[in-house]
Formats: structure tokens, sequence, C-alpha cells
């Protein structure tokens, strides 16, 4: 069970990761569209609607796994602690961040916001990942074993 709990959440972080990446790919896109000074790097990326659908796919993809990392994360902790929730630090920053992520996939699944919205959204979202993985797994006293 703890296996599947660290595979799905690795899985996610690198989704997360490709959402980061096409963000950061569209934006450099859509600026060289809006400038009108396609560059060198604007014939070898992919379109503005291919780096966003993949940006889609990727926030869902994560958050799916991301989802399933922690239900079967809680069900571990059931099984080996008696418990379904502990006062620990790295649980409460995986809720949060895993707040954050539906709330981002709840504002990419409305039609009216795509684009360099999202784009910039996946940026922030996988930079909190990062700030509260580094900060929960350096910073703060935790039970939790992992890095």
């Amino acid at each position: 069970m703890i296996a599947v709990h660290v595979a799905c959440s690795l899985l996610s972080y690198v989704a997360f990761l490709v959402a980061f990446v096409s963000g950061w790919l569209f934006l450099i896109q859509e600026r060289q569209v809006r400038r009108k000074t396609l560059g060198a790097l604007f014939h070898r990326l992919p379109s503005l609607a291919t780096l966003d659908r993949l940006n889609f796919r990727s926030l869902g993809f994560g958050f799916a796994l991301l989802s399933l990392g922690l239900l079967f994360g809680f069900v571990g902790m059931r099984v080996s602690f008696g418990r379904w929730w502990m006062p620990d630090p790295k649980l409460a920053v995986a809720v949060a961040v895993w707040c954050a992520y539906l709330l981002l996939w709840m504002v990419r699944l409305r039609s009216a916001l795509r684009g360099r919205r999202v784009a910039i959204l996946s940026i922030l979202g996988f930079s909190l990942l990062l700030l509260t993985w580094w900060h929960t797994s350096y910073l703060l006293r935790s039970a939790h074993p992992y890095l």
C-alpha cells in the first residue's frame, strides 16, 4: 500500500512538472506570436493549442494521481497507526497542495479560463509544490519518513 502511495505521489509530481514546463513554453510561444518576432524557438515549439491541451491533460492526470496518493497514504496511516490523521506538518501541507491543485483544476475546467492565465497558474502551482516540499522536508520536524 505504501508503495502505491509513493508511486502515485511521485508520478503526480512528474505530471505537474510537465504542466509547469508546458506553461512556460506556452508563455514563450505566446510572447513570440504577440510581438510578431518569430525567433528560432517558434518553429521548434508546439502550437499554443497543443501546449494548452498538454497542460490540461497533465493537470488532470497529476491531480488524479495526487488524489490517489493521498488516499493510499491515509489508508496506510489508518492501517499502520490506527487513525486517519496525525498532527504532522507534511500531512497538512499535502492536503493544502491538493486543495491548491483542486482549485487550479476547477479553474481550468471553466471554458473561459484557458491559455495564459492557466499557464501562469500551472507555474505558480508547481512552484508552490516545490516550495512546500523543500520547506517541510528541511525546515520542519515530521514523523513522515520521506525527505
